[in-house]
């Protein structure tokens, strides 16, 4: 059977897995034994992450009782510190196919690189398939690896396939951040939630609250801190004051994560990572690409929400008023409502909101749109 015969069934087994899951944790496992019988693998593991950043914000991992000791340590280390391996789910994003091995990755003698060294050659693995997965509005969602012992490479075949499927995978990573919410939401106990990642990459500390949103986010086993430690990571090699990124919980809570150095000795510091439950305006770029918004549509959802009529968004956007209710006829079938009312109790959302379209800064707002402070609370006009 050809590549092309072999991919719709797979893509197929996607779409009933994306539809029948609860949530994205039971859709990452549904998705890895739909692709281990079509390319069949040892180890896998697929992530969740926040599109705007590309952090990873929860991980599903087959084929293995607990990763290796300093497992997800060492990949956040690869990904963000200055080795030449780093930023490989940034670098892989931005290729059309979006799937690669780890052969054809890495340039010179595989054995010799960082990443079979300290992980593939570790877990007796000899070969690796890459792969990020992109939604039909083209944003990332999240990634994956799968992995073989020695003696069975992939196949420039089963890369094919994978990449035939990448975008059903990534659709219905999206979708299932939504199927989430009728969950009824868990409680956590009082006090800050924070974690102090040490610098070697280890958690060495983290309050029961903290634990608790960890656990919720949907971390399984083995890769519980994988939030927390990829942040730090992250901060500590990119010379910002902090690092941010959202998840959202298994019960429907989305959360800010952040992380800020809490000794000033740059990569060989300590960072406190914090999570707490998000405001509407640090999410509602996120929201609008989860329900699948055109920019434009973003842009009059910001200015209905923020209480204009159809004339005003119209005189804003030099657009006639039946263009507007055109483009709301749209949002609302989008987002699943019939008013204006039900729109703002579906997103909780009552503050103006003057970008959609830019990732959140180190303060929750939006980068580059001024703070959070300076636009009064999230209740004011």
């Amino acid at each position: 059977m050809t590549v092309a015969r072999k991919v719709e069934p797979l893509r197929s087994c996607v779409r009933d897995a994306a539809l029948g899951s609860t949530d994205s944790v039971e859709f990452r496992h549904a998705v890895l034994d739909a692709i281990r019988t079509r390319i069949p693998y040892d180890v896998a593991l697929m992530t969740m992450v926040d599109p705007a950043t590309l952090l990873p914000t929860s991980q599903t991992t087959v084929g293995v009782d607990s990763p290796p000791s300093h497992a997800v340590e060492t990949a956040a280390r690869l990904e963000y510190g200055p080795s030449p391996y780093a930023n490989a789910i940034g670098k892989l994003a931005r290729t059309s196919v979006g799937v690669q091995t780890i052969r054809d990755a890495i340039d010179g003698d595989l054995r010799d690189a960082l990443p079979y060294v300290e992980l593939l050659g570790p877990m007796g693995m000899d070969d690796e398939m890459r792969f990020v997965v992109r939604g039909r509005d083209r944003l990332c969602w999240g990634g994956g690896v799968v992995m073989r012992g020695p003696g069975h490479r992939f196949s420039d075949d089963e890369v094919r396939l994978l990449a035939g499927a990448t975008r059903a995978i990534g659709e219905g990573l999206r979708l299932s951040l939504l199927r989430q919410a009728p969950r009824v939401t868990a409680e956590v106990t009082g006090g800050p939630a924070v974690a102090i990642v040490g610098p070697d990459g280890e958690v060495e500390s983290a309050t029961a609250p903290a634990v608790a949103y960890l656990d919720r986010i949907g971390a399984e086993p083995g890769s519980r801190m994988v939030p927390a430690v990829f942040a730090a990571e992250r901060l500590r090699n990119s010379g910002s004051a902090a690092a941010v990124t959202r998840a959202r919980t298994i019960d429907g809570q989305w959360l800010v994560i952040r992380a800020g150095k809490l000794d000033g000795r740059g990569t060989a510091g300590r960072v406190v990572v914090t999570l707490e439950p998000a405001e509407p305006a640090e999410i509602v770029s996120l929201l609008a690409a989860i329900h699948g918004l055109t920019a434009r549509e973003a842009e009059v959802l910001g200015h209905v929400l923020a209480g204009k009529t159809g004339v005003e968004v119209a005189h804003r956007l030099f657009v006639s008023p039946y263009t507007v209710q055109d483009h709301l006829k749209s949002i609302y079938a989008k987002i699943g409502v019939n008013s204006r009312q039900e729109l703002v109790a579906q997103l909780f959302f009552t503050h103006y909101l003057p970008r959609c379209d830019t990732p959140v800064g180190p303060d929750g707002w939006f980068a580059g749109a001024g703070s959070r402070n300076e636009r009064g609370p999230l209740n004011s006009p």
